[in-house]
C-alpha cells in the first residue's frame, strides 16, 4: 500500500515498482509555473532528511538554485527573450530599456537554441562553448564564405551576455564563455584598411548613371557625414532642417541609441533638397528609397574599376570609413572626429583611420626633410669647426 505524508509543502511516498521512497516538494518556478522537485532515498527516514533540506533550502530564498538544477538553456532563452529581447523604450530621448535590433538578437537567439535548446545550463561549460564555436567556424555563411572572427565575436558577445544574465537571477555561479582561454578577440578581426580616394571617388559618381543615379545622394551623404549606413536609410525627411542645414539622426535609429545631429555639407543639401522636391512632401517619407543598394554598390565599383567586397575592397561602410580619414586629414581633432561618428569611446575611433597612399608619401616626406635637416646641421658644424 502507498504510504503518503504532507509535511508543509512536501511529500514523502513509496514508489511501489522499485521500493525507493521520494522526497518531493511543489513551488512556482522563474517563469511563474507550478513545478516540483523530487530525489529518492533508499529508507523512509532518509527521504525525511532529504525532505527537510529541499524545504529549508526553499524557505531560504533558494528556489533559484532549485531552478537552477533543472534549468534547460531553451528555459534561459525563454526568460532572456521576456524581460530583454524587446523593444526600446525611450524617455526624454534616452533609452531606459530593451533594445534597438530586436530582430537581430532575436536571430542570435534561435541560433544558440538550435544549439544548446535542452541541455541544462549547468552542464555547459567552457569545453561546450569551444564546441560551438567551432561548429559555427565549419558552416559558410549565406554567401557561401568562411564566416570570419568577427561574426563570431558578436554571437559569442551575445551568448556571454544571456549567460551573464543566468548569473545575475542566481543560476549559475560562473559564464562557461569566460572559464577558459578567451575566445572573444577583437585584436584578431580583420580590420577595414580601405578608404576611397578622391579620384575613386570621381569615377564611382561618374559610373552612377541610369538606373543608378538613385546612388549619388547616398554616396555623397556618407561620406560628408560619416554616418552609418543603416541610419542613413531610415532618415525621414522630417529630419532633415534645409534652413539649418542640419540632420537629426534619431535615437531609435542609432546604434548609440542616442539623438544627435550633422550639418549639410553644400553638396548633400544640394542632393537632399532634390530628393525633396521630387518627393510627394510627406514628411513623414523615407529620404532614401532604396532597394538593394549593396548589389547596386558593388556593380557601380566595378563600372569604376574600383576593388570591392571585404577585407581589402570597397563596400558602403568603407564611406564612413573614409569620411573619418579625411576628416583626421583635414586636422580635427580626434575627439571630435569620435563625437562626430557617435563613438563613445575615442579608441574605437582609430579603428576607422587608415593610411593613404597620401599619407604614406606625407610620412615619407618627414623623415626626408629631417634627414635633410642633419645633414646641414652637420655641415654647419664643420664649417664652423674650420
Amino acid at each position: 500500500m502507498r504510504e503518503k505524508m504532507r509535511e508543509r509543502v512536501g511529500q514523502l511516498f513509496e514508489n511501489k515498482k522499485s521500493g525507493n521512497w521520494v522526497a518531493r516538494v511543489a513551488y512556482k518556478n522563474l517563469n511563474g509555473k507550478k513545478t516540483a522537485i523530487q530525489q529518492t532515498a533508499k529508507s523512509k527516514e532518509d527521504a525525511k532528511k532529504i525532505l527537510k533540506k529541499l524545504i529549508e533550502k526553499l524557505d531560504a530564498g533558494g528556489r533559484k538554485a532549485i531552478d537552477a538544477e533543472k534549468l534547460s538553456f531553451d528555459d534561459l532563452a525563454d526568460y532572456y527573450e521576456k524581460h530583454y529581447a524587446k523593444p526600446a523604450k525611450f524617455i526624454d530621448d534616452r533609452k531606459v530599456e530593451g533594445m534597438r535590433n530586436v530582430s537581430r538578437v532575436k536571430g542570435f537567439v534561435k541560433l544558440f537554441r538550435e544549439y544548446f535548446g535542452k541541455m541544462r545550463i549547468q552542464q555547459i561549460g567552457y569545453e561546450e562553448i569551444v564546441a560551438f564555436r567551432s561548429y559555427r567556424l565549419s558552416i559558410p555563411t549565406h554567401y557561401k564564405t568562411t564566416r570570419n572572427i568577427a561574426t563570431m565575436n558578436r554571437e559569442l558577445s551575445n551568448l556571454r551576455r544571456i549567460f551573464n544574465i543566468a548569473i545575475r537571477q542566481g543560476w549559475l555561479t560562473r559564464n562557461p564563455v569566460n572559464m577558459g582561454e578567451p575566445l572573444i578577440d577583437r585584436s584578431a578581426e580583420r580590420r577595414r584598411t580601405r578608404v576611397l580616394s578622391l579620384e575613386e571617388e570621381k569615377r564611382l559618381l561618374e559610373a552612377c548613371t541610369g538606373k543608378r543615379r538613385h546612388l549619388i545622394p547616398l554616396i555623397i551623404c556618407l561620406l560628408d557625414t560619416g554616418a552609418r549606413r543603416g541610419e542613413t536609410l531610415k532618415l525621414k525627411f522630417s529630419d532633415l532642417d534645409f534652413e539649418n542645414r542640419l540632420i537629426t539622426y534619431q535615437a531609435l535609429n542609432t546604434k548609440s541609441l542616442k539623438t544627435r545631429q550633422l550639418c549639410m555639407t553644400s553638396r548633400v543639401h544640394n542632393e537632399l533638397s532634390k530628393l525633396w522636391e521630387n518627393s510627394s512632401k510627406n514628411e513623414d517619407e523615407l529620404v532614401f528609397k532604396l532597394k538593394d543598394v549593396r548589389k547596386s554598390f558593388e556593380n557601380a565599383c566595378i563600372e569604376a574599376n574600383i576593388p570591392t567586397g571585404r577585407p581589402f575592397g570597397i563596400t558602403l561602410h568603407s564611406l564612413r570609413h573614409s569620411a573619418a580619414t579625411r576628416l583626421i586629414n583635414g586636422h580635427l581633432p580626434i575627439q571630435m572626429v569620435s563625437r562626430i561618428l557617435s563613438h563613445e569611446n575615442p579608441q574605437t575611433t582609430y579603428r576607422y583611420l587608415s593610411s593613404t597612399d597620401e599619407t604614406l608619401w606625407q610620412a615619407a616626406s618627414i623623415f626626408e626633410s629631417i634627414q635633410h635637416q642633419t645633414t646641414n646641421d652637420s655641415q654647419i658644424e664643420s664649417d664652423l669647426i674650420n
